[in-house]
């Protein structure tokens, strides 16, 4: 089973590979490798991006309005500020917008603060990380790495009233914190040239590797998830079963 899917994966890599090359099946060859884990990954990154545009567009507003009463301010009560004031005024306003526009800069989480990450904020932060390395991953690994946000984006719910000593948490420190990361530097520091070749004659390449260890770190964060998901409908199920037993199914006190 597992060798058809690895088939089936390569298949999808040479012909999307192919399209690649043709700018009028460049979208085609996208969706081929994206599928809907893929698009729901995009339009999370899209809305991370979005939020950042965001929150840097009110800070430059409200640096503009502050120069403006400050500017006001000072010209009703300290005295007027003259031509060469104002031009000085426009300037400094100018350069901080710039400032503001270009600053902080865009940066993924390090892999040393996902390890002790709280487990309300840890899949974001994970998914933020994981997207800031899609480029130095192969695209034969995208499916996974979708397929992980995916998992990530699911987890968060769950994860919020989750304490941070609990086993669940801890775990999920060491597999998001430490071993994803540690399995993304190792990939990394292989020379380009010998991702495609194997490690022993005859065995899967280091790109196929990498690829199968995402797909354990996918199908771990999807136990997890299930058992979280179990508690929760197990707790429900109690809640719906007590006020049956407290009010009884005709809505009268038993």
């Amino acid at each position: 089973m597992a060798r058809t899917v690895r088939d089936v994966e390569e298949m999808i890599e040479r012909a999307s590979g192919y399209l690649d090359n043709f700018a009028l099946t460049e979208p085609l060859a996208r969706g081929l490798r994206e599928g809907k884990a893929g698009r729901d990954a995009r339009r999370r990154r899209a809305a991370r991006k979005a939020q950042r545009v965001a929150q840097k567009a009110v800070r430059m507003a409200l640096t503009v309005i502050g120069v403006i009463v400050a500017t006001v301010v000072w010209g009703l009560f300290v005295g007027p500020i003259g031509a060469g004031g104002l031009m000085a005024i426009v300037l400094a306003t100018i350069c901080m917008i710039i400032a503001l526009a270009s600053f902080p800069r865009d940066s993924a989480p390090e892999p040393v603060k996902l390890a002790t990450a709280k487990p309300a904020v840890l899949p974001s932060q994970v998914d933020a990380w994981l997207d800031a390395k899609r480029r130095s991953l192969p695209a034969l690994a995208a499916p996974k790495v979708d397929a992980i946000s995916a998992q990530l984006a699911a987890l968060g719910p769950q994860l919020a009233s989750v304490p941070a000593g609990d086993p669940t948490a801890l775990e999920l420190n060491r597999l998001l914190g430490k071993h994803l990361p540690e399995l993304v530097d190792r990939y990394e520091k292989v020379a380009p040239a010998q991702r495609k070749s194997s490690s022993i004659p005859g065995g899967p390449t280091i790109e196929r590797q990498l690829v199968d260890g995402l797909g354990l770190i996918e199908a771990e964060l999807g136990r997890v998830n299930d058992k979280l998901g179990a508690e929760d409908r197990d707790a429900f199920l109690v809640q719906g079963k007590f006020l049956e037993n407290r009010y009884g199914k005709d809505g009268t006190l038993t």
